[in-house]
């Protein structure tokens, strides 16, 4: 199977018409207009500009789209990223953010090749869910300040309780601006009465020019009381496509190799941080868009998309990119057919941006913060809570917990913490299903096998066999005395062995032995053999043949038993 396989190739080889330009080109604008807010309101959320998060969603969304292995597939910036990048803002700088970036994107882009696409979505859902809560909680708390006319503090604050800390101090203080709590509400209001009347209806974009319209023509946004605006806190945006630029690596002028494997050492938390979260949330989209869509994505494909674009947005100034599950959804709800309807969107906002430019800057960032709210309802997947908890214990644990380290601690503690956890979890389940019966004479065979000679014993193992289930065998071997005997293992119903496992047997059959007595393999498959010759354990086949029967295994046994081999 081809490694890189694009589905703007395939979808083109499957013939594309008139009526599906028209289908992509339909989609792909009221995408780019529901995009154009948003992308905003995440980069002034995540301590970057707002041109940055525009940037993004142009450059980014091209690269992803032309690329990727999802037909459609939108891609830009997330609000999973938001509270990566803002520590890493805050601590290193856009500089330091930026480097991060192209390492995220290179480590993506190995991903891909070396085919670990379907590894990555194996991380359990409660995982996937509990951070993507925290993260939902972490935005939330990043907007009730502009939601409530709050100026963020001069060092921004890293960690959840800080963030809560200081507004309430702030509002202890007096501090509020009723003004742009009403155009906050005002703005989600119109957003939810938008999706009651239509789901293809824009109504971030007509929330945003509606409120900011108003508020322009009532003066809010001028005098002593007057409300935050995307100009009057960034400055004026940017009319031209900006120019191409390494990211600075923050040395000063005169450095050394070890100065900067120092600052790639600094940084590869968060770089490892934004990949595996990019990643995650790249194939969940991916997944959610073949669930709504009927077709199936290239998981390979769509991580060395993603890490070519986010090695490309850094050089224009950009911030971490993915694939976005509200875009992409809105982009199939509105009918898109190919890549080319994510083309479209970052093209919508390219437009947009150089010939509106000058007019976005009056939106109130209040206006964004009520966007933004109501995207944190939608992550928060709240409704999926219930049925996670009654699921399992192990399902009970991981979701509060991914929640918890996610929103208090930070997002790469939570996934590394969480999927190692996950792991042990589903190794001890995975024991528990496996189980050794003893069979003195298997009642359904009895008549078609030989006597069974004293001091043979028969167990039967069910299930898989590896190190999390090796401590059986021991067991057995802690029962069997000072008498010689001869064991007779049945491995019909196991699926296969590992080297624990295996190692097990071989001390087995060696402390028996060592009693004048000796462990035989019966039941044994083509697969399981295999293993078994890795391992080096044919021996406990039998001296003459592989045991393919029960019937054979004792007749070697008896001949064992009664002195005549295995002394």
């Amino acid at each position: 199977m081809a490694l890189f396989r694009p589905a703007l190739i395939t979808a083109l080889r499957g013939g594309y018409s008139g009526r599906d330009l028209a289908a992509d080109l339909g989609a792909g604008v009221l995408v780019g207009v529901v995009a154009l807010p948003l992308s905003m309101a995440l980069a002034i959320a995540s301590g970057c500009k707002p041109e940055q998060g525009l940037w993004t969603a142009i450059v980014a969304g091209i690269l992803i789209s032309l690329l990727g292995g999802s037909r459609v597939q939108i891609g830009g910036p997330a609000g999973a990223f938001v509270g990566l990048c803002a520590v890493g803002v805050n601590q290193f700088g856009y500089a330091g953010l930026a480097l991060a970036t192209m390492m995220a994107g290179a480590l993506m882009l190995f991903f891909g090749l070396a085919r670990l696409g379907r590894a990555i979505s194996y991380i359990p859902t409660p995982v996937v869910i509990g951070f993507t809560t925290g993260i939902a909680l972490i935005l939330f708390s990043t907007q009730i300040g502009p939601a409530l006319g709050v100026t963020d503090p001069l060092k921004p604050a890293e960690h959840l309780h800080e963030r809560i800390t200081y507004l309430a101090d702030q509002l202890a203080a007096g501090v509020w601006n009723w003004r742009a709590t009403a155009c906050c509400v005002a703005t989600i209001t119109l957003i939810l009465v938008a999706r009651r009347i239509h789901p293809r209806v824009p109504g971030a974009l007509i929330s945003i020019v509606g409120v900011a319209l108003t508020a322009h023509l009532l003066g809010w946004d001028a005098g002593d009381e007057r409300i935050d605006t995307i100009t009057s806190r960034f400055g004026e945006l940017p009319t031209g496509f900006p120019a191409l630029a390494l990211p600075s690596l923050g040395l000063g002028e005169h450095w050394a190799l070890g100065d900067l494997l120092v600052r790639l050492k600094n940084l590869s938390g968060l770089a490892l941080s934004i990949a595996l979260l990019g990643s995650i949330e790249s194939l969940l989209s991916a997944v959610v868009a073949d669930g709504m869509s009927g077709d199936r994505h290239d998981s390979n494909t769509e991580l060395i998309a993603q890490g070519v674009a986010n090695l490309a947005v850094p050089l224009i100034g950009g911030m971490p990119a993915t694939g976005v599950i509200a875009r992409t959804s809105t982009n199939i709800r509105a009918g898109a057919r190919s890549p080319f309807a994510g083309i479209f969107h970052s093209l919508t906002i390219l437009a947009a941006v150089l010939v509106a430019g000058p007019l976005v800057g009056h939106v109130p960032l209040a206006a964004l913060a009520g966007v933004l709210l109501v995207v944190c309802w939608s992550m928060a997947d709240l409704r999926h809570w219930p049925y996670i908890l009654k699921a399992g214990r192990s399902d009970a644990v991981l979701l509060p917990l991914a929640f918890l380290l996610t929103a208090f601690i930070g997002v790469t503690e939570a996934i590394e913490l969480c999927v190692v956890l996950a792991m042990f979890f589903f190794v001890k389940r995975m024991s528990e299903a496996t189980e050794v019966e003893r069979q003195t004479v298997p009642a359904t065979e009895a008549g078609a096998l030989p006597p069974i000679a004293p001091g043979v014993e028969i167990y039967t193992i069910r299930g898989p066999f590896f190190f999390g289930a090796s401590t059986l065998i021991r067991d057995l071997d802690g029962g069997t005395g000072g008498e010689p005997r001869v064991m007779v293992l049945r491995l019909g119903a196991v699926p296969f062995i590992d080297a624990t496992a295996a190692f097990s047997l071989r001390e087995l059959h060696a402390s028996l032995l060592a009693r004048g007595g000796r462990l035989l393999l019966s039941d044994v498959h083509a697969r399981l053999a295999e293993d078994l010759r890795r391992n080096g354990l044919t021996d406990l086949l039998g001296a003459d043949a592989a045991h393919a029967d029960l019937a054979a295994a004792l007749v070697h046994a008896r001949r064992v038993s009664e002195g005549g081999e295995g002394r």
